[in-house]
């Protein structure tokens, strides 16, 4: 049960019977010790019914980053820790956690709202993450005994606007594979436009998971990796992307690559993307535009969604395809199918059949 100096402050840290830790921080030294000694006692006695009250939001943030941070993709605890930090901690930490309310909650959104009036960079896309990051926080809080309850629950969140995802026409793919054919690149370009694969799902990806007699691409959970979903699902390869596979098999054969991983650059796994050299790629290739969002490995997959929902492709397929959990995410291609399901009305057996013209109104 140890006694540590935080600062200008004393704190009292210990794990209790039932495997719950209690903390509580004090102004001096003796009160630490007084507050040790009370604990032993009551916990010798049973008579222990402290609930955790006192513990402050900036205390538990402490418990949910250990016990967090294996759970999350490494991304999504990178950005959420960003969020808490910049943001939710300087504005809750020094509150009970059990204090924190909904108006209190809305406070934080009004004031992060007004911080627009201030020149910073805040949408409502953001906010409502921060809101949603703080809801985890305290769904964790609930878990462990430290809260009864979810102030964010009954918090609104803020409308944010729906955008069109920005995808390459075929004649758009062509300039890019054309420009990047003969970089490393390009097989991992391939990939990601004919599969439509997420960027961590691309860099995990193993030779094992490629089945080229069947032409199949196993997307399947590793032992340090997950997908998004926690499920695994397959993609199909097409005959342009079945070619691009077999002739890079044979390159890192040739080139006596003994990489379990098939996208590697010098020999070595690629971990965190191809940011550089695509961006490269895509300047030469003509396909930076001002006004629309920059490409990336990510637009490959709304490329492959939107081409798919363009030839009439129906969307529940694609939602299997894509790997969406959410039929909701897919319905975002939805106008872009519009025309298939306009010309369906044209098989009608009357379609050809016209009223007749009333020149006159009946009597």
């Amino acid at each position: 049960m140890p006694i540590r100096k935080r600062g200008e402050k004393w704190s009292v840290d210990v794990y209790l019977p039932n495997g719950r830790r209690y903390r509580k921080t004090v102004g001096k030294k003796q009160e630490a010790q007084d507050e040790e000694r009370r604990i032993i006692a009551e916990i010798v006695m049973g008579t222990w019914a402290h609930r955790d009250e006192d513990i402050t939001f900036g205390e538990f943030l402490k418990e949910y980053y250990k016990d967090t941070v294996a759970s999350k993709a490494k991304s999504t605890h990178r950005n959420d820790k960003y969020r808490i930090e910049a943001h939710l901690k300087p504005e809750f930490k020094d509150h009970i956690l059990r204090s924190i309310t909904p108006k209190m909650v809305d406070r934080y959104k009004a004031k992060r709202v007004r911080d627009r009036s201030l020149g910073k960079t805040v949408s409502n896309n953001t906010i409502n993450h921060e809101l949603i990051c703080l809801s985890h926080i305290f769904r964790m809080a609930i878990s462990w005994g430290y809260a009864d309850r979810n102030p964010v629950a009954s918090v609104k969140k803020l409308q944010v606007a729906k955008k069109i995802p920005r995808f390459l026409s075929v004649e758009e793919i062509d300039k890019l594979l054309d420009t990047c054919r003969d970089s490393y690149i390009y097989p991992i370009v391939m990939t990601a436009i004919h599969t439509g694969m997420r960027k961590s799902e691309l860099f995990n990806l193993q030779w094992s998971d490629v089945d080229f007699d069947k032409r199949e691409i196993n997307i399947q959970p590793k032992d340090d990796w997950h997908t998004k979903n926690y499920k695994p699902r397959k993609a199909f390869m097409t005959p342009a992307l079945y070619e691009t596979l077999v002739q890079h098999r044979s390159f890192c054969l040739r080139q006596g690559l003994k990489s379990d991983y098939v996208f590697t650059y010098r020999g070595k796994r690629i971990r965190e993307g191809i940011d550089k050299s695509l961006a490269k790629a895509v300047e030469k290739a003509g396909l930076r535009k001002n006004g629309q969002p920059n490409v990336t490995l990510h637009t490959m997959r709304h490329t492959q969604a939107s081409q798919l929902a363009i030839a009439g492709v129906p969307l529940r397929y694609i939602q299997e395809l894509m790997g969406h959990q959410s039929f909701e995410t897919t319905l975002q291609y939805a106008h872009l199918s519009e025309e298939p399901i306009r010309k369906q009305v044209l098989r009608l057996p009357f379609s050809e059949l016209g009223h007749k013209l009333v020149t006159k109104p009946p009597n």
